[in-house]
């Protein structure tokens, strides 16, 4: 989702591509942003206009509850885009201007890797926001295709859907709630980082979870927050996949990077399971990931495809998000089917 406030900002930090880090050259397009492209719409079967089909498909009724919601959600969430990029106006003034740019504390950078910190953002975080939180270093293949970022270190953080209408899905219902989910951790991540700002004098740069910077998933996968499963989200210990992704960058390696290795042992029981692919609607799901291109980057993994994103799109255009492969999955009904099942397959 390329906004306008988007495009400036890029516009302006690329002028300085020694202070950024932007997008390798086997980096991925948004997707978003691949389904307005000319290459798709050429294709047969292509989604032209995802909002006429989306309203389409709900019917008169379902239409005016559908535009009801969006205009209570909608206003909020492009607020708190249009933050992310306010906040950095200062920092890339400064860029502009030669000036000193704003910068993490040298106390906080020296007193590595900051336990106090990190418990206390736990604390907060989960408190105010019910969010989980990881912190990783961002491979370049994780920038979006044509896109960059300030700082090269992320906060990544996790909030749940509710339960009840996601199990609904494709209803409407699972829509307005993966809506409901990106507006209050859009509000959360903002937030957040202006309390790391105050409180700690921390850098960073908040990003909303609807469309964004970089890819979510497995930057979240290796901030440890938990592994991509068949469906090609991240299951986490906490949520399963009913969740939604935002990440703060931030300028300088403050923490230690969180544990990952926890949760491998979910690839196994995926590949047994199944319950996503037999469920969706478009058969989009491959019965085995697809591998698209070796990693490039240190410490990340080889990049696998799980599902067809066009076949995906079809569905999640007429239904709002779908989230079928959402409701189905066994770690999404059940928080405790993850550590019944770690001790079963770890």
């Amino acid at each position: 989702m390329n906004s306008k406030e988007e495009k400036k900002f890029l516009t302006r930090l690329k002028k300085f591509p020694e202070k950024i880090c932007k997008a390798s050259d086997t980096a991925v397009m948004e997707g978003f942003e691949y389904f307005t492209t000319s290459e798709y719409k050429k294709k047969s079967g292509a989604i032209k206009n995802r909002a006429k089909k989306m309203f389409a498909n709900q019917g008169l009724k379902g239409g005016i509850r559908l535009a009801t919601h969006m205009a209570k959600r909608m206003p909020s969430m492009l607020n708190n885009i249009k933050k992310n990029y306010k906040d950095m106006d200062d920092y890339l003034c400064s860029l502009e201007n030669g000036k000193e740019i704003p910068h993490t504390s040298e106390k906080v950078v020296k007193t590595f890797p900051n336990k106090g910190i990190w418990n206390d953002l736990l604390q907060y975080s989960w408190n105010k926001h019910k969010v989980i939180v990881g912190f990783t270093k961002v491979p370049e293949e994780y920038i979006f295709e044509g896109k960059a970022i300030p700082f090269q270190y992320a906060l990544v953080f996790a909030q749940k859907m509710k339960k009840e209408p996601i199990e609904k899905a494709p209803e409407l219902d699972a829509g307005m709630e993966v809506m409901n989910t990106y507006n209050s951790l859009g509000i959360a991540t903002n937030d957040i980082i202006k309390w790391l700002k105050t409180k700690y004098e921390i850098m960073g740069m908040a990003n909303h979870p609807l469309g964004g910077l970089v890819d979510f998933v497995p930057l979240a996968e290796k901030a440890g927050l938990g592994l991509i499963g068949r469906h090609g989200m991240v299951i986490t210990k906490e949520f399963g996949p009913r969740c939604r992704i935002s990440p703060i960058f931030i300028d300088k390696k403050i923490f230690e990077p969180t544990d990952t290795i926890e949760h491998e042992w979910i690839r196994e029981f995926c590949n047994k399971c199944g319950n996503c692919a037999r469920s969706c609607p478009v058969e989009a799901i491959y019965k085995k990931p697809k591998f698209v291109q070796i990693s490039h980057s240190e410490n990340t993994k080889d990049r696998y495809e799980s599902y067809d994103r066009e076949k995906c799109f079809v569905s999640f255009s007429a239904t709002m998000g779908c989230a079928v492969c959402i409701s189905v999955c066994p770690f999404s009904r059940n928080p405790k089917t993850y550590d019944k099942m770690k001790t079963k397959y770890s």
